[in-house]
């Protein structure tokens, strides 16, 4: 009886065990698979861009290099399940690579201590690694911003729209999604977030992120300060530079009660991204009170997929 039930249940089983490991024995970035293809990614990038080249030569380009790239680690994966004994088993195991919730954490709370302990250099050299940003000039309010954006980003992507994407379309589909923001990031790493060899896979990451993303918003925006977030939405959410960050981001700011956004420093650009809320600065002790929020979210959610598998059951 009990093997049976195990087997009938074995797909939410494995889900269960890898959101356990990801919370008590989370990948460190020593030894994370992401550290090294953000190494390959990065040079291949490096590689394929043209500067000089025009619009149309980046599109094709970034298009073609994302997709052969996904395409042959994609078809490894699944010849790999294909032979799998269990191959529930390793598509949990790329659930646990994907996700990230106690690195981003446990780095957000560090740097809010160091800031608390006037540490500001060694703050922003903690920081640096986390955004795509220049932080050498950020002022204490600057990192704590930073801080929180790249926090609030960081867990939307992936952990909130991991495990929906993994519930909705399976494991391929997950390790699509991300290995995509990965190369993202990577690239991001080295050209201006305007940049047209970036807006064919930022595009495509907009798509696949914009229910999940607008899910948690509409969580973090319901526990608290629920009106204000509806007013940062609707005036500065939908006019942000990416409404999906704008969303997630207004919410945040309404729910914390600090202000988020503005201007930021890229490849030695200054890009005037809109600032969002009307209240005081963020200071250290606001990072927690972020973190927090996500949690209560985290929770939330994680109940109401109990709740379904419950009721299937039945």
């Amino acid at each position: 009886m009990l093997p049976n039930l195990v087997q009938q249940h074995l797909d939410f089983i494995v889900f269960l065990l890898a959101l356990l490991v990801e919370r008590f024995l989370p990948l460190s970035s020593w030894y994370h698979p992401d550290t090294f293809l953000s190494v390959i990614y990065r040079a291949l990038g490096k590689r394929v861009y043209r500067d000089k080249e025009p619009n149309s030569y980046q599109y094709l380009s970034s298009i073609l290099c994302f997709s052969l790239v996904i395409l042959v680690i994609i078809t490894i994966a699944v010849l790999l399940l294909e032979f799998a004994y269990y191959p529930e088993l390793l598509a949990g195991l790329i659930l646990y690579i994907c996700l990230q919730w106690q690195t981003p954490q446990k780095k957000a709370l560090r740097i809010a201590r160091l800031l608390r302990q006037n540490q500001k250099a060694t703050a922003r050299e903690l920081l640096k690694p986390l955004v795509a940003r220049d932080v050498s000039k950020l002022s204490n309010a600057g990192i704590c911003k930073a801080t929180m954006e790249t926090f609030a980003l960081r867990v939307a992507r992936h952990y909130f729209a991991v495990i929906f994407i993994y519930l909705v379309f399976g494991a391929m589909a997950t390790l699509s999604y991300h290995l995509l923001s990965l190369m993202h990031q990577a690239w991001r790493s080295d050209l201006p977030p305007n940049n047209a060899f970036l807006r064919p896979i930022s595009g495509l990451l907009f798509i696949l992120e914009w229910l999940p993303i607008r899910l948690l918003t509409i969580t973090v925006a319901l526990s608290k300060a629920t009106k204000q977030s509806i007013h940062y939405i609707k005036h500065y959410g939908r006019h942000f530079y990416q409404s999906n960050s704008g969303w997630l981001l207004s919410a945040c700011s309404a729910s914390v009660g600090v202000q988020l956004g503005g201007p930021a420093m890229y490849q030695a650009q200054r890009f005037n991204k809109m600032r969002i809320g009307t209240e005081r600065l963020p200071k250290a002790e606001d990072i927690a009170v972020l973190v927090s929020r996500l949690n209560q979210a985290r929770g939330f959610w994680l109940l109401v997929i109990f709740g379904i598998e419950i009721i299937k059951t039945i």
